[in-house]
């Protein structure tokens, strides 16, 4: 029997406040950015608000058969608008040519979806037609957004795409799980985003989709037990734009963000303080909320709209029956208690033994990268021996634990160097 999925009133929910809080950051942002009065390292461009509300305006069409988000879609569309294609916007594409499409960004998911612009589109082929717009040197998962844009913004171009470009991106190599840095995470989420179009084309990957949805396993993982929401909800977008079924880890990931953003009202980042949350009201805390965390609403919408899609909602459970019973109880056990302990503490308590037991590739996960961080390779060790005996080694953290184990018993042998 198929399990039951996500309430889609739900996942509209989600989609429409993320929708209303992009207006907000909009009105606040998108003029001049906003730099934090108590701290002047806390600022976020202008630019770079409008780039990502178009962004997700564009992935939000996806479900705009459905009124409520039509209706708040075509709002802040309207009000994109000029910020999207103001007289900055037309200069800097003018300008810097090799940067004219990153600056053409919000213009491009605008046209995208049935709000053209005839004279920006002339402008902005002028730019991409000139000597230097190739001028700029990018890293794969950069390159393909730029291959990205330019389908978005004229499907029928016949513009020349890179075949080997997926295969050099983060999706084409494996992952190094254990010590994977939040731009390694960014890079791969990036790459999957452009190259399916936000989930609507089904692509040939340089690789398995199982093996890329295992390591999206193991990074949304330790970005849960960061927590790093912002980027576990970009690494969840893994299922849906591939259009697989939702696996365990990523079942459970999706339910802990659901979690936090209800309790909290909002999905916060690393970077927002909720003690000093505590001491705002009123307008003040509006726009700590906005500034601190547009992002990761922008990510829970991308998400959500994604969810939507026919096929694509996550079981609102994990697996009643378990291939691990046991496990998770003795790892859980390894993983030991930090100071301020995770959300997804919380929600495995409360799931029955069975469900939990359904997580224990999760919380594998999560031993392993944590005895990878604090160099324990005792505890690396007992987390593999546990593993074992229920049968979760077929991942990449685990077998990346074991060759690093290996490698330091060679390591631990080795002669000192000679005078």
């Amino acid at each position: 029997m198929r399990a039951a999925t996500w309430s889609e009133a739900d996942l509209v929910r989600r989609l429409c406040s993320a929708l209303e809080l992009a207006e907000g950051a909009v009105r606040l942002m998108a003029a001049d950015g906003y730099t934090d009065p108590t701290d002047p390292f806390r600022a976020v461009r202008g630019e770079k608000v409008v780039g990502e509300t178009g962004l997700l305006l564009l992935a939000a069409s996806s479900c705009a058969s459905r009124a409520a988000v039509r209706e708040r879609l075509e709002h802040v569309a309207r009000l994109l608008v000029p910020y999207a294609r103001g007289e900055r916007v037309r200069a800097r594409i003018c300008l810097e040519p090799s940067l004219a499409l990153e600056h053409a960004l919000a213009h491009v998911c605008l046209s995208a979806i049935g709000l053209p612009d005839s004279d920006l589109d002339t402008l902005l082929s002028e730019s991409l037609q000139a000597e230097s717009a190739g001028g700029r040197e990018r890293p794969p998962h950069r390159q393909l957004e730029q291959e990205w844009m330019l389908r978005v913004w004229s499907p029928s171009s016949g513009r020349r795409v890179d075949p080997g470009l997926p295969g050099r991106s983060a999706l084409g190599r494996p992952s190094d799980v254990l010590s994977v840095q939040k731009e390694d995470g960014y890079a791969f989420t990036h790459s999957l985003m452009y190259l399916t179009d936000l989930g609507a084309r089904r692509i040939r990957l340089p690789r398995s989709q199982s093996t890329i949805a295992a390591e999206a396993d193991a990074t949304s993982a330790w970005s849960l037990d960061e927590p790093d929401y912002d980027l576990c909800g970009e690494v969840l977008l893994t299922w849906p734009y591939l259009g697989l079924p939702w696996s365990a880890s990523a079942t459970l990931g999706f339910a802990v963000l659901a979690l936090v953003e209800d309790r909290v009202g909002f999905l916060p980042t690393p970077g927002t303080s909720l003690e000093r949350l505590k001491t705002l009201r009123g307008n003040e805390k509006s726009r700590y909320i906005l500034t601190s965390s547009y992002h990761s609403a922008f990510v829970m919408g991308l998400l959500c709209a994604g969810a939507l899609r026919e096929g694509c909602r996550p079981p609102i459970s994990l697996p009643g029956r378990s291939r691990h019973p046991g496990a998770t109880a003795k790892l859980m056990r390894l993983v030991g208690a930090v100071d301020a302990e995770p959300a997804w503490r919380d929600h495995l308590d409360d799931l029955s033994s069975i469900e939990q037991d359904s997580a224990a590739p999760f919380v594998l996960n999560v031993c392993l990268r944590r005895a990878a961080l604090q160099r324990d390779l005792v505890a690396m060790r007992s987390a593999l021996v546990i593993g074992e005996k229920h049968g979760l080694l077929d991942a990449p953290a685990p077998r990346q634990a074991a060759e690093l184990l290996r490698r330091s018993a060679t390591f631990a042998n080795l002669s000192p160097p000679g005078p």
